[in-house]
Formats: C-alpha cells, sequence, structure tokens
C-alpha cells in the first residue's frame, strides 16, 4: 500500500502496512477530528481466522475495553476500538521510535555488545513503571483488574526518538492466549525465552510473572544475550532450576549491587522474586541514584539518535548529537579502551562548551581502570625462601621498582593463599614468581594486557602453577575472551586444586560456551 493512496477504514485511513503482528495486521494510519485537524495512529485488523471465532472475539472485545481504561504515559494508548465491515480493529497511539528489540540489533551493528548500564536501568525504570499503572488498575468498583501482560519481551517494548519507553499490546496477549487452543502453543513458543518458570508449567500466573520478564530484557540489554538460550526443552529445564548463564561471563563490568537485582528478578520461585514492578523499578532508581547520578534526563534521546542517526537523516530530520556524549559512546564501544582507560576525576575536569547538553562525565559513567573480573580470589604462590629467592635482576630491569617490594608482597600473598583454601601443590619457580608479581601490579596499574603477557610468562615458567594458571584465566575472562578464559579455567582444574578459584572454574565452566 502505498502511502499516497490512503486506504478508507470507517473514521481512519490506512496509510502504509507496517507489518504483522500474529492475530492482526498493522498500519500505519491517520485519524481526521475536523477540517484540517488530523492525528496519526496505529491500526491493528484482526485476522480472518480469529475474527470467526466467537470465544476469541469475546475475549478480544473485553481486553480492548480494560486497555482503553489504561492511561499512563509508558504504555502505548488504546483510545478506540471497534468493527468496520466485519473485521474488529484497535486504534492506538503511534509511537515514532523502534521496538527494543531493533534497538539491541542496531548497538551490535554500531559496535556495542550491549547497552551501557546507566542507559539500560534507565530504560527498565520506566518498563516498570508502566507495568506497575496496570497490575494495580482496579474497575468501576475498586476490585483489582489483576492484568498480567504475560508477553513482555523487547518486541513489545518501544523507545521513540525523543527517549520515552512505552509498552505495547496490554491485553492482546491475554487475549490471544485464550483464543483457539490449537494455536496458543504456537503463541507461547514464540517468546519461550521471556516467560517465567510458572508460565512454563502452565501454573497460575500473576505479575510477578512480567517481573520476570523484565529481568530477562534487564539481563539482555546488559549483556548482549539473554540469560537462557537454547531450545524450548532446554530453556524450560533451566529456568525452573534457576541455570541462567552468570551475567559476568557476558559483562565483565557489572557490579554486586546491579548482579543482585538481576538475581532476585530472575528467581525462579515467585515467591523469592521482587513482589510488584513498583519494587524492581525503586531498586534500580537506588542503583541509578548511587552510581550515575548525574545521567542526563535526555540520555536516552542522544543514545536513540546516534543508534538510528541514518534512519532519521533520511526522513530529512535533524540529528544533532554532542561532542561530549560521542566522546563517551566511543568509551562504551571500544571495549579494549574499557578496559585501560584510566579514571577520570569529574570535579577537576575542564568545563565543557555543551555543558548544558551533557555534563562533564561522572566517574561512575566513566570506565575504571579495569573492569571488574567476575570473580578474583587471593590466589598468588607462596613466598619463596630466603635461599631461593634469587631474582634474575638482569632479565627484568625495567620493572626493578615493581620488583622491590617483592618480599612484601609474598607475605601478603601467602596470608591470602592461607585464607582462601587453596591448596598449591608446590612453589613456583622463581621466574614464575616474578612474573605473577608483575602480572598483579600490572592490573594494579590498569594495564590488564600487559598483565596478560606476564602471566602467560607465568605459566610458560611452570606450567603446573595454580595462581599463574588462574590468573591468566581470570585475565581472560575479564577482557571478555570467553574461548580463551575457558581453556585455561579447564587446565586449571586438571591440576587437582581445590578451593574458590576452583569453585568459580567450574562454574564459569557450566556456562553455554561463547
Amino acid at each position: 500500500m502505498s502511502a499516497t493512496q490512503p486506504l478508507p477504514f470507517g473514521r481512519y485511513e490506512l496509510l502504509e502496512r507496517l507489518g504483522a503482528g500474529g492475530m492482526a495486521m498493522v498500519y500505519r494510519g491517520k485519524y481526521t477530528a475536523g477540517p484540517g485537524i488530523t492525528k496519526t495512529v496505529v491500526i491493528k485488523r484482526v485476522l480472518g481466522e480469529y475474527a470467526d471465532n466467537p470465544a476469541f472475539v469475546e475475549m478480544f472485545l473485553n481486553e480492548a475495553r480494560i486497555s482503553v481504561g489504561l492511561n499512563h504515559g509508558n504504555i502505548v494508548q488504546v483510545f478506540d476500538f471497534g468493527q468496520v465491515e466485519g473485521e474488529y480493529f484497535l486504534a492506538m497511539e503511534f509511537v515514532d521510535g523502534q521496538p527494543l528489540s531493533h534497538v539491541l540489533k542496531q548497538l551490535k551493528a554500531r559496535g556495542l555488545a550491549w547497552m551501557p548500564a546507566p542507559l539500560a536501568v534507565s530504560t527498565v525504570i520506566e518498563l516498570c513503571r508502566g507495568l506497575h499503572h496496570a497490575h494495580t488498575r482496579t474497575d468501576e468498583q475498586g476490585a483489582p483488574l489483576g492484568l498480567v501482560h504475560r508477553d513482555i519481551s523487547p518486541d513489545n517494548v518501544l523507545v521513540s526518538y525523543e527517549g520515552e519507553v512505552k509498552v505495547s499490546d496490554f491485553g492482546i496477549a491475554k487475549a490471544r492466549l485464550a483464543g483457539r487452543p490449537e494455536t496458543e502453543v504456537g503463541v507461547v513458543k514464540g517468546k519461550y525465552p521471556y516467560l517465567a518458570p510458572e508460565q512454563l508449567k502452565q501454573w497460575p500466573s500473576d505479575a510477578r510473572a512480567d517481573v520476570y520478564a523484565v529481568g530477562v530484557v534487564l539481563f539482555e540489554l546488559l549483556c548482549g544475550e539473554r540469560p537462557i538460550t537454547g531450545n524450548e526443552l532446554e530453556i524450560f529445564q533451566r529456568a525452573i532450576e534457576g541455570r541462567h548463564t552468570p551475567a559476568r561471563s557476558l559483562n565483565p563490568g557489572l557490579d554486586e549491587d546491579l548482579l543482585s537485582i538481576l538475581k532476585r528478578a530472575l528467581m525462579p520461585s515467585p515467591d523469592e522474586r521482587y513482589r510488584s514492578a513498583e519494587a524492581l523499578q525503586q531498586s534500580l532508581s537506588d542503583w541509578l541514584g548511587s552510581h550515575a547520578p548525574r545521567l542526563p534526563t535526555h540520555a536516552r534521546k542522544l543514545f536513540m539518535a546516534w543508534c538510528f542517526q541514518e534512519q532519521l537523516a533520511a526522513q530529512h530530520r535533524d540529528v544533532s548529537i554532542p561532542e561530549p556524549f560521542l566522546r563517551q559512546l566511543q568509551t562504551w564501544r571500544d571495549e579494549r579502551l574499557l578496559a585501560s582507560r584510566a579514571p577520570v576525576d569529574a570535579e577537576s575536569a575542564p568545563p565543557s562548551p555543551a555543558m548544558h547538553e551533557w555534563p562533564v562525565f561522572p566517574a561512575e559513567l566513566v570506565a575504571k581502570s579495569l573492569p571488574r573480573a567476575p570473580y578474583a580470589p587471593p590466589t598468588a604462590p607462596e613466598p619463596m625462601a630466603p635461599a631461593r629467592r634469587k631474582i634474575r635482576w638482569h632479565r627484568h630491569w625495567r620493572n626493578g621498582l615493581i620488583m622491590g617490594g617483592g618480599g612484601l608482597l609474598g607475605v601478603m600473598l601467602l596470608l591470602w593463599v592461607v585464607r582462601s583454601g587453596e591448596q598449591h601443590p608446590r612453589s613456583p619457580s622463581d621466574e614464575a614468581a616474578a612474573a605473577y608479581s608483575m602480572g598483579r601490579a600490572f592490573l594494579e596499574l590498569g594495564r590488564p594486557s600487559d598483565a596478560l603477557a606476564s602471566f602467560r610468562d607465568c605459566v610458560a615458567a611452570d606450567p603446573r602453577s595454580g595462581p599463574c594458571r588462574f590468573a591468566l584465566a581470570n585475565t581472560y575472562e575479564s577482557l571478555g575472551r570467553l574461548k580463551e578464559a575457558r581453556t585455561e579455567y579447564d587446565r586449571y582444574l586438571r591440576l587437582g586444586l581445590q578451593g574458590p578459584s576452583s569453585d568459580h572454574a567450574r562454574e564459569f565452566l557450566k556456562a553455554p560456551p561463547p
């Protein structure tokens, strides 16, 4: 259908077909309220095979009436429904933007493996606001409606070019699940990765099922992948057992507070989950207030303009992105830069000419010296006996200053080893100990690539050194080189060691390979 040849449809004109939405065909349309007064809308026309089912039509009309009663800035508004020439339809708010699923694809196409944490959290906060409004709606007598979306996924979360976040298809999920029995399985299969365990087991579900789905969406934004992948049987088994891919195996930079929020949102038991979308929203708001308090209110708008600047330019729309925001995006895009960049002191940074558009980057928005490794237990070689501590200074003259405190470092490392309960079969060689100490020092200086080279030297000098092998694997993991990390963790476990480091290695290897 051409946009220049509108098709009459009752009080509306259909301008162009946007695509099929499961049970309906979706169009961009125009509503004319009076001479010169028009409004762009989205029209969903129910497909014929559903229109012939009386039970489905009754449920569709009931859910449509409920959707009309939802009035919140984070929910796509449904303001009309009816029947034209035997076809049922919904008239909905037109959101000038993109589904979150398209945003994720565009991110990867532009070099970002995942959405930066402050932007991801702020997006999900808005999603939670919309859901809580729906979950707590009552009828005219004040009785709870018990609304549950049951189909939350990146496809049903829209982000406008102005940065607004809106939940779409409220009520439609329930309507289509109440349709023909032979189609229910197909509908559920399509969104298996986002369904809560109680939904997968076909148990009664409430708002906490939506909380679980929001947790999956948040995980996907932060890590670039869903917490559980595989076929339907694998998803079912892992979801009900709570066996999710460790978030840090995908994004080593996630902090403990955010990991705790993810863990609680994704608990397999509804009783252990956040009890409402509002409770999840509050935890995320607390995190944002403490980790990114100076995130600009228009950050999502700038982010959307950057993601879709070609599409916006093709529509002859102005795309103006401040230079400071582009610099910040560059730090997020380049993982190696992210791993080695020194912290920025926001208070001492010089004023920016675009200060009113994007503040000088606070520390919480700039990469630290090294992304937090998934687990870095204090494993290290035992201190060398005085008679054996013969460091070959002529081979390490450039690192003399670093090695100057080797004796003290050895004592400290010994205490750490004792506390961790790690059982190393023997002390590493002098050369391995020196390389290990250099690697640890490079990590402290925020130079992970140099640390990696030192840990390789350590393993080459003493292949059976547990501390050297684990440090090499852990550094690979922190840099996102997961295949190399798996190889080294496997070699580490073959040494037969026990303790926290071994526990972490086994946990990492349980995750699906990249």
